[in-house]
């Protein structure tokens, strides 16, 4: 007994020394097994942009989202539950539609409308200039941020699509079109809003707010004709009959699109919130004048090509609004203060310098080049007109050049010194109001040949075209055009006084950033 007892302990010492039980084995490959299979958690990987994860860890912890998010799931659950009391499927349809329109395109969306203003009040916009990342990282990484957010509601409307269809009444191909279009524009807005947002005036960004809902309603409009009304069908079917091609360019032209415009606002916001010492302009003209080249591509192969002159509006009409919103942004430049603004092409000698002179940022240069795009846009038209009667024309052909012609009255003037991105706009609405109050006015009065004094600028032309009657209506509109030419041909004159700046400039660069075989030499 006593040797067993002696040597029980060194068996123990024995086996623990030199091997380990079977049961212990397992529980430690089970341990591993758990912790490779469970590593640890983490919200965002390392690849993601640091401006996205900042932007999207306030976004998602915001209670402003979460309500938003919860009282929208609970007016759908609601609203599809009356469905089973006997509610019309086509109004519960509508009813749904309305509620997520009303969500991505205004709910949502509005969440940029503070969003650079306050960061630069609070000097965290600053901060993030400080850390080298580009004001178009900054920009894109918001951007992401919040759409990703509208992209969360927008996948969570599926359920319901899915439920809907079941009650009957619900076609889903036109579901899926009309929440594509949702979401394409719900992305667009969000990226106007955002650029938008660098203006400090509380008032400027409302108005601009309201003018990005108002060029945003069609987008609602086509909506609601999808999934609302009867002709949605029909409209589905003449696009399924299209060739495979014709489907894919239609699809893939849209999509371009929207990328592009969601582009150039995010490009218009960093070239606001970028140090005077960085060029943001060179690149984002170079890219909008080849965007802009390939429409116009487009348009006059539609125009020649097609089986009526009329096609060619397909790239006529996104290209006029597209024309006036990139001139607006490079008139509205200031001019460049730092060598290092041109450097880029200052470099390239004397073919440089001849392209600095519509690439350069800065407003001076944004006069030839606005006027280059103008013309590209109006060409289109021309080939319009020369493949069909100018009878039918004329008029339309006269409003798109006055429409096209009034981005340069406000480089000459100036009801806002400090900032010409606001100039810009206040001169449109001044000159806006003053077509409406002329308009008021003559029919007060009861003269309406008086009108005819709205010819003396491009804006009030439009409405003094309408006060005369039509009678008198080309002779205005003619009247107009020639006026509109006559402040053009000023805002050239005055850029052209402002080129020396560019000079000096270069001049600096160069001798800062003297040639290659200079030095060499």
């Amino acid at each position: 007994m006593r040797s067993d007892f002696e040597l029980r302990p060194s068996f123990v010492i024995q086996i623990s020394s030199f091997d380990i039980p079977l049961f212990i084995r397992r529980k430690e490959a089970s341990t591993a097994m758990t912790t490779t299979a469970l590593p640890l958690l983490r919200d965002f990987g390392d690849r993601f942009s640091p401006i996205v994860v900042k932007e999207l860890r306030q976004g998602l912890r915001t209670r402003f989202f979460t309500a938003a998010l919860l009282l929208f799931h609970a007016l759908i659950i609601l609203l599809l539950a009356s469905v089973l009391l006997d509610a019309p499927v086509q109004t519960v349809n509508g009813i749904f539609w309305g509620i997520a329109g009303l969500m991505l395109l205004v709910v949502l969306p509005l969440r940029a409308f503070n969003e650079l203003n306050a960061e630069s009040s609070d000097g965290t916009l600053d901060m993030l200039t400080l850390t080298s990342i580009p004001s178009f990282r900054i920009l894109s990484g918001k951007w992401v941020a919040l759409f990703s957010q509208s992209l969360l509601v927008a996948g969570s409307l599926l359920p319901y699509m899915v439920a809907r269809y079941f009650f009957g009444g619900v076609e889903i191909l036109r579901e899926v079109a009309a929440l594509i279009v949702l979401v394409l524009a719900s992305g667009i807005i969000t990226a106007a809003l955002l650029a938008f947002s660098s203006q400090k005036s509380v008032l400027l960004r409302i108005a601009l707010a309201v003018g990005v809902g108002f060029a945003a309603t069609p987008l609602g409009l086509f909506t609601a004709f999808l999934v609302v009304s009867n002709e949605g069908d029909s409209l589905i079917r003449e696009f399924l009959t299209l060739a495979a091609w014709e489907k894919w360019s239609l699809c893939g032209g849209i999509v371009a699109l929207a990328c592009y415009i969601i582009w150039f606002f995010l490009a218009l916001g960093a070239s606001r919130i970028a140090p005077p010492s960085e060029n943001q302009s060179t690149r984002k003209r170079m890219i909008v004048l080849a965007a802009h080249a390939t429409l116009t591509l487009i348009g006059w192969l539609l125009g020649w090509f097609g089986n009526e002159a009329e096609y060619a509006m397909w790239a006529f009409i996104p290209l006029v609004p597209l024309t006036m919103l990139a001139a607006m942004d490079v008139l509205t430049e200031d001019p460049p203060l730092y060598p290092t603004a041109v450097a880029v092409l200052a470099g390239k000698g004397r073919a440089g310098s001849l392209l600095g002179r519509i690439l350069h940022p800065g407003w001076p240069s944004g006069v030839p080049y606005s006027a280059i795009l103008v013309v590209m846009t109006l060409s289109i038209l021309v080939g319009v007109i020369m493949r069909s009667s100018f009878s039918r024309w004329d008029d339309f052909t006269l409003f798109m050049l006055l429409l096209q012609l009034a981005v340069f009255p406000p480089v000459l003037i100036s009801l806002n010194r400090s900032n010409r991105f606001a100039n810009w706009w206040v001169v449109q609405v001044s000159m806006i109001a003053a077509g409406m109050l002329l308009a008021v006015f003559c029919e007060g009065m009861g003269a309406r040949d008086l009108g005819g004094v709205g010819a003396l600028a491009p804006v009030t032309t439009l409405f003094a075209a309408e006060i005369v009657g039509y009678s008198s209506r080309d002779g205005v509109l003619q009247i107009g055009c020639v006026c509109a030419l006559l402040w053009t041909l000023a805002a050239f004159v005055r850029a052209f006084l402002n080129f020396p700046t560019y000079t000096a400039l270069e001049n600096e660069a160069r001798q800062l950033n003297p040639p290659r075989h200079d030095a060499a030499e």
